[in-house]
């Protein structure tokens, strides 16, 4: 026990004396720590100070600039950064103001710095600190192009097109105010059974010759993969014909398939709110409804390979200089593009002429007995082409009351020895110009089968003279198919049914950019929600 005892005295004397033997150099390495850590934390103070003023610094020029930038502020944007300094009692600060800007444009740049007194820096031969801040901004006016593709089929007869109307033309006062100088073109694009490029648009387009009594295009399956429609490339040509009436006086068609003239008509990139309204209000329901079609020149008109056509168009006056170069590229990142499409319906068959009685002559021959009007001509049917020049068999329309025998003759009805401005074998085009489908049949052939001349199956065929070429499950994959096309292209398309059954509803939906791009309306909330995609497309179009 005393052995344990004597080791733990040594030890504990030797412990005792390291003790003392170390205090002295445990005081210096404290005191220089204690300077360190002092020296280290005032330069971090100095550099919060400092980070404090730059913030201080840069909020300001950031709000400055935000605010001198904007378009609807009319004060001169260097007094404007200048106020917001000496509201913060920083007019020292503040550097230098750039400025450009133009009509639908500004950019504003501003700079600032301050200095400030250093407390502990000092210590390292740093007096001072600077501190440094730089904004910019820029707020404009981005150009938009919009298709406004607008359903005028029968169903929307009666109050819904009074409401179209209303709706289609406040919107157009929304996005084209009268200071908008030119940013905002809007095509609008009326569809039915068909779109009627319209006597003015359609020069600029490649439509074939099959004849010009109307303008209206035909799509294949294939041409709805893409929004493209080169105005050089060749269109096919719908036939130009009457389904609905039974009667006519072969002067002219009552209700072509395709409307004629400038009757709801395309209307291109145009600026013109006045005409634009003007336009819409000559719109009149009737027809069936396709909106593939519609929704194809609505993305067409916005796509860059329109632009030939719409240059063209610009030098002869009919679109605004500052729009010869629209469509723009869908990677301008200066333009917007939209699509607003509408429906009250659903996609229905679409039907041209049976290419027989589409194309070539026709076995009708006319006399116009030297005159301009066509109340007076005459007609007669080829119902036998025999051998020789005098053999064949003509039933002259205006002796159906006659005899059997007086109907028929071996040459047309006319004088004994015509000649071919009076007297004239018609196209199919011209004839189904004149009469409808229903009249062709019952005046040029009921009359020859009675008789004999013709079998059945030719007054049948003629009186059902028209064909399905698209129903209506193929339209709504086209136009599922060219909205795709034209969302991949980056175009934004706002869609509405307006009191539309369930299938067009489902296609609306189907065709536009989100669930929020899409409205199921009532009639008369159509003014409220063309209203609120206005704003929606204001609102987009400031950059900022």
């Amino acid at each position: 026990m005393r052995i344990k005892t004597k080791l733990k005295s040594a030890t504990c004397g030797m412990m005792s004396r390291f003790r003392q033997d170390q205090d002295g150099a445990m005081s210096y390495v404290a005191v220089a720590g204690a300077l360190v850590m002092m020296v280290f934390g005032g330069i971090g103070i100095d550099m919060i100070h400092a980070e404090l003023k730059r913030n201080k610094v840069q909020n300001t020029l950031d709000r400055a600039v935000l605010a001198a930038a904007s378009i609807d502020n009319t004060l001169d944007p260097e007094f404007v950064v200048q106020e917001y300094f000496r509201a913060m009692n920083m007019s020292d600060a503040l550097g230098t103001v750039a400025v450009d800007q133009s009509l639908n444009y500004k950019r504003v740049t501003a700079d600032g710095s301050m200095s400030m007194p250093s407390n502990f820096m000092s210590l390292l031969g740093v007096n001072t600190l600077e501190v440094e801040g730089l904004a910019t901004a820029e707020h404009g006016l981005t150009k938009i192009e919009i298709s406004l593709v607008l359903d005028v089929s029968g169903s929307m007869g009666g109050n819904k097109i009074e409401q179209l109307r209303s709706a289609a033309k406040e919107f157009i006062d929304l996005m084209l105010p009268a200071e908008d100088a030119g940013m905002v073109s809007i095509s609008v694009i009326p569809y039915n059974a068909t779109v009627n490029l319209g006597d003015t648009i359609a020069p600029y387009f490649t439509l074939d010759d099959t004849h010009d009594y109307s303008s209206c295009a035909t799509f294949n399956t294939a041409d709805f993969n893409s929004t493209a429609v080169d105005p050089s490339t060749e269109l096919a040509r719908l036939g130009h014909f009457d389904p609905y009436n039974s009667s006519t006086s072969g002067g002219e068609i009552a209700s072509p398939w395709c409307q004629t003239g400038t009757t709801s008509a395309m209307m291109v990139h145009s600026s013109d709110a006045a005409a634009l309204k003007a336009h819409i209000d000559t719109f009149n329901a009737g027809g069936n409804t396709a909106i593939d079609l519609g929704m194809k020149w609505g993305a067409a008109l916005l796509d860059p390979a329109a632009r030939p056509a719409v240059q063209a168009m610009s030098v002869a006056g009919l679109v605004s200089a500052d729009h010869s170069s629209r469509p723009a590229a869908y990677n301008d990142t200066e333009t917007l593009k939209f699509v607003v499409v509408m429906t009250d319906g659903q996609n229905t068959t679409q039907f041209d002429l049976k290419s027989h009685y589409k194309y070539g002559l026709s076995e009708a021959w006319v006399d116009t007995r030297g005159t301009e009007t066509r109340s007076d001509d005459r007609y007669s049917m080829r119902v036998q082409d025999n051998a020789g020049d005098n053999n064949d068999v003509f039933y002259w329309l205006r002796m159906s009351g006659n005899p059997i025998g007086a109907r028929y003759h071996n040459k047309p009805d006319g004088p004994a020895n015509p000649n071919g401005d009076r007297v004239y074998q018609m196209t199919n085009a011209e004839l189904y110009s004149r009469f409808s489908i229903a009249s062709v049949a019952s005046n040029f052939y009921y009359r020859p089968y009675a008789d004999g001349y013709l079998p059945y199956s030719d007054y049948y065929d003629a009186y059902y003279g028209y064909e399905a070429t698209v129903s209506g499950g193929q339209a709504n994959s086209n136009l599922s198919t060219v909205c795709q096309a034209a969302r991949n292209n980056g175009v934004v398309v706002y869609s509405i049914g307006v009191e539309a059954p369930q299938a067009g509803l489902d296609a609306m939906q189907d065709c536009a950019s989100s669930p929020a791009h899409y409205f199921d309306v009532s009639g008369s909330d159509l003014s409220d929600t063309f209203s609120s995609i206005a704003r929606s497309l204001q609102m987009l179009r400031l950059t900022q």
